[in-house]
């Protein structure tokens, strides 16, 4: 299956723009500031290639899995692909949710555009639902283990339960349709007229279905999907307290439940500029502050991986650059061959 223009132009207008994103956040962070970092994470680095690998990998099967039952058209390598090209442009753009565009792309070359797009929809589904329980967890974990006033416990309550219910919100909406709730929501508050709602309604059908199952899609393949998600955020969450340990950082269980919490706050609002760059060092400034830890310690915990992203987002541009070129290639000799 060939790809389809727009995907090709959107593989290509994202790579330049995360070409350029890449340039201005090592030229923002400083190239001397990386290379102190590198030196300082050391022989650690053996352990974090290991574990980014891992995530990487983990991301891919589950990906590969929410394709049930087309997996088999897409290899594990175009799986990975997809990936790794997508979460590179992610790590250095705004927002963060260009690379979903890309990894579109990379899919329909295998799949159909409805398919692609439900898969992408239903890993960020799922992969957003875990973070939140993983936030609940911790909440939970400092409320029992962490003595606090009457105020704060009250926080962390609270942030358990929205946490928890926003989750099972998300996956019941993607039980249902995710697309056409959302829809549904824009036709009540007459924002869109009830010809365009009907119209829009029958081409988002098809990626509501297949989130749901209706087209066939196995339920081990889900369970598969689901599993690789929560292992791959877990491990996520291992290679930062890993890079913190390897900078000089004491970790301890409430120390980590407080970073969690605060953490997945600060990594929101740092979605609006390339890697967070400002936002999450003066987040985390603050948070270690709040939570009686060296603050500075929190900055270099912030640094220190953004060092590892940078390398990350640096190997899946390439890696992106040189796909790409090759299937440009390829398809000018296909052109090329083809009968007049």
């Amino acid at each position: 299956m060939s790809r389809p223009a727009w995907a090709r132009w959107v593989t290509r207008i994202s790579l330049a723009i995360g070409l350029v994103a890449l340039g201005f956040t090592i030229y923002s962070i400083g190239p001397r500031n990386i290379a102190r970092y590198f030196e300082r994470i050391g022989w650690w680095w053996f352990a974090v290639i290991a574990l980014e690998v891992a995530i990487t990998t983990l991301d891919a099967v589950a990906i590969r899995a929410f394709l049930s039952p087309e997996s088999g058209l897409v290899k594990l390598r175009s799986a990975l692909l997809s990936q790794l090209a997508g979460r590179a442009v992610n790590a250095v753009t705004p927002s963060g949710n260009l690379g979903e565009a890309v990894k579109v792309s990379v899919l329909t070359e295998y799949v159909s555009q409805s398919r692609a797009v439900a898969t992408i929809l239903l890993y960020n589904v799922i992969s957003f639902a875990v973070e939140l329980w993983m936030v609940a967890v911790a909440a939970l974990v400092l409320v029992i283990f962490v003595p606090m006033d009457g105020a704060w416990t009250g926080v962390m309550i609270a942030t358990c339960v929205i946490c928890s219910l926003l989750a099972i919100g998300m996956l019941a909406l993607a039980r249902r349709g995710l697309l056409g709730s959302l829809l549904g929501a824009v036709r009540r508050i007459r924002l869109v007229s009830q010809a365009r709602y009907e119209r829009w309604l029958a081409k988002l059908a098809p990626v509501d279905d297949k989130m749901k199952l209706v087209e066939g899609a196995r339920r081990r393949d889900r369970t598969l999907g689901i599993g690789a998600v929560v292992t791959s955020r877990m491990t996520s969450m291992t290679l930062s307290y890993l890079v913190f340990h390897a900078v000089g950082g004491h970790i301890t269980l409430s120390f980590v439940a407080a970073t969690t919490v605060g953490g997945f706050v600060i990594y929101i609002l740092s979605t609006l500029v390339p890697m967070g760059v400002g936002i999450s060092e003066g987040g985390y400034w603050g948070m270690f502050r709040a939570i009686g830890e060296n603050p500075a310690r929190g900055v270099t915990m912030v640094i220190a991986r953004r060092v590892t992203l940078v390398v990350y987002a640096t190997i899946g541009l390439v890696l992106m650059t040189a796909s790409e070129t090759v299937r440009r290639a390829r398809d000018a000799r296909a052109t090329a061959s083809s009968p007049p």
